[in-house]
């Protein structure tokens, strides 16, 4: 189990080098809802979605900001937003993604996922949920979330490097 506090910290950097249309495309697929779905929820046109969801230099406004959280079912935006005022001006770390990387990154996401199984199966043996239970599935879940936000920023950062060079990565 990774701790919390290196987890956190993972999760920002990943985010600082992320661009606006990467951090809108990660709280849409975080969230799980068909296109069409979050575009009639939010009232965008097509073309309004396009335009969010593409690399032109467009932002949604302000008001949209707490609709699009509620709709995609994260605030992945508002701590993207945070990050880029925190570390404005400091240079991203991102971990260079190739297939022996994706390969270990896996692992040990899936080792956090087992975290999750065995905190939920110790506190499900009595047929009753504690707080102190749920607190601690709570914990292994947000140790999940976090490395997968941050394989997914790393990701995002291989995708456009990939899309600038036309080539694939080893």
């Amino acid at each position: 189990m990774a701790t919390p506090c290196s987890n956190q910290e993972n999760v920002r950097q990943s985010l600082v080098g992320l661009d606006a249309v990467d951090a809108f495309k990660l709280a849409w697929e975080i969230g799980n809802k068909p296109m069409p779905t979050v575009m009639s929820e939010m009232g965008w046109t097509e073309s309004h979605a396009r335009r969010v969801f593409s690399p032109e230099r467009y932002f949604p406004t302000f008001e949209d900001l707490p609709r699009f959280c509620s709709v995609v079912g994260n605030t992945i935006i508002i701590q993207w937003l945070q990050v880029q005022a925190m570390y404005y001006g400091i240079a991203p770390k991102h971990v260079d993604v190739d297939c022996a990387e994706l390969v270990k990154r896996m692992g040990e996401l899936f080792g956090e996922m087992s975290d999750v199984g065995q905190e939920a199966s110790a506190a499900i043996q009595d047929g009753k949920l504690e707080p102190k239970e749920l607190r601690r599935i709570i914990r292994e879940l947000n140790d999940v979330v976090d490395r997968s936000v941050a394989l997914i920023g790393d990701l995002r950062v291989l995708e456009r490097s990939m899309k600038e060079q036309g080539g694939s990565h080893g």
